[in-house]
């Protein structure tokens, strides 16, 4: 009686604060007895509606429904592929390789790394753009109605590319081991095969393009070797420097082979003499 007594004489503010932590204890406590397998189901739904919640929020909205007839057809895009006309488009998804971009066609287009910029070298497209990002000024590359396949481009048109079908881009993507698209029949017969090439071999080269990471050079090869910033003995010099204030377009370099990957088709290089090799050392007569 007195326990009741002194629990009806409570403030209704107390009460309500009483009952909310008894009832925390309680489900603790269940929590505790809950059986392992009940667990793991229970953190395992907490996930999959957590994923859910983030698939949600990273969807990039369309301009027009994937659905809508209005929504402009490939094979009336034919004929705009040697044109100027420009497109509006919006960034929906990136790719280690370029970035799907909806301009209202049937489809999506693919704007391809070699086709966003010749000022600078982009390794992956996330440098510059985000998912819903609205880009201006994009023009028919290629177009397959066939294949339901649209590539787009922001490079201006030269005649270069015109007589050769942008053939050079895909070339030099292939020698960089970035194409992987690149068939046997373009592997120029004149050049080194991989499987002559051997780890600490000695090889002389020209640098052909200098990225934040490093540098492309051509040595002979069937491909570019890749010869990374931090394997250059000017690294460190100065802090913080950026590797195209020392690896320079046109440079010739000497540079050994530091690892191979034959699936891959790559050849790592260092500018730096390897430990293993045997010291040179002028006789004495």
């Amino acid at each position: 009686m007195k326990k009741s007594a002194r629990w009806h004489s409570l403030n209704p503010k107390v009460k309500e604060r009483i009952i909310k932590e008894q009832q925390a204890k309680a489900i603790a406590n269940k929590k505790k007895r809950e059986p392992k397998a009940d667990k793991q189901r229970r953190m395992m739904m907490y996930y999959k509606k957590a994923q859910g919640k983030k698939k949600l929020s990273n969807k990039t909205a369309r301009p027009l429904s994937i659905r809508d007839e209005n929504r402009i057809s490939l094979s009336s895009l034919q004929d705009s592929s040697s044109s100027s006309t420009t497109y509006q488009g919006t960034v929906i998804s990136l790719t280690d390789f370029g970035a799907y971009i909806d301009i209202g066609t049937e489809c999506d287009g693919l704007l391809h790394i070699s086709q966003i910029t010749r000022e600078e070298f982009i390794s992956h497209p996330k440098q510059v753009f985000s998912p819903g990002d609205v880009i201006d000024g994009l023009k028919i590359y290629r177009v397959a109605p066939e294949l339901k396949k649209l590539q787009l481009t922001l490079l201006d048109s030269e005649k270069g590319e015109e007589e050769n079908g942008g053939d050079d881009d895909e070339d030099e993507l292939a020698l960089m081991g970035l194409n992987n698209d690149s068939s046997e029949e373009r592997v120029d017969p004149d050049r080194i095969p991989l499987e002559d090439i051997q780890i600490d071999d000695e090889l002389w080269g020209e640098i052909k393009r200098v990225t934040n990471f490093g540098s492309y050079i051509e040595v002979g090869c069937e491909v570019y070797g890749f010869l990374h910033f931090m394997d250059h003995p000017f690294f460190g010099l100065v802090k913080e420097q950026h590797p195209s204030e020392y690896m320079r377009v046109g440079d010739r370099v000497r540079v050994w082979v530091s690892n191979l990957d034959f699936d891959k088709k790559r050849v790592q290089l260092t500018a730096m003499r390897p430990k293993t090799l045997p010291i040179l050392r002028r006789e004495r007569f």
